[in-house]
């Protein structure tokens, strides 16, 4: 008897968990562009969970794309991601060091990039 009130206890404990805060995730993707006009990245993500957009840029589609701050080489990545916070993060974007007589990019989700890897996910993931 006592060993079901344990486990009826046990389990009103795991289920009452919240995991909706999840933090910082490492995805899998490809840099399509970095641009100097909006002083970002967009990445293709390779992942089931829909962060991004599905988008066409020069004529080839894409399924999943999100932007971050800042420039990275295009290529394969291992990237990790939070959500972007406008209050916070509008800092992160460098200056624009470019002439652009049109603006280079695509109204897509922006994320903060905290560690990225072109060879596996960065530790602290």
């Amino acid at each position: 008897m006592t060993k079901r009130i344990g486990l009826f206890l046990l389990f009103i404990i795991t289920a009452s968990c919240e995991y909706n805060n999840r933090g910082i995730e490492c995805y899998h993707g490809t840099v399509i562009m970095s641009s100097c006009c909006t002083g970002s990245s967009f990445i293709d993500i390779d992942s089931t969970v829909p962060l991004g957009k599905k988008t066409t840029l020069n004529g080839k589609e894409y399924a999943n794309v999100i932007q971050v701050p800042g420039y990275l080489s295009n290529g394969t990545i291992y990237i990790n991601l939070r959500p972007y916070d406008p209050s916070k993060d509008q800092g992160l974007f460098p200056p624009i060091q470019c002439y652009c007589l049109v603006a280079i990019g695509m109204d897509v989700p922006i994320f903060v990039n905290t560690g990225f890897s072109y060879s596996s996910c960065p530790s602290g993931h």
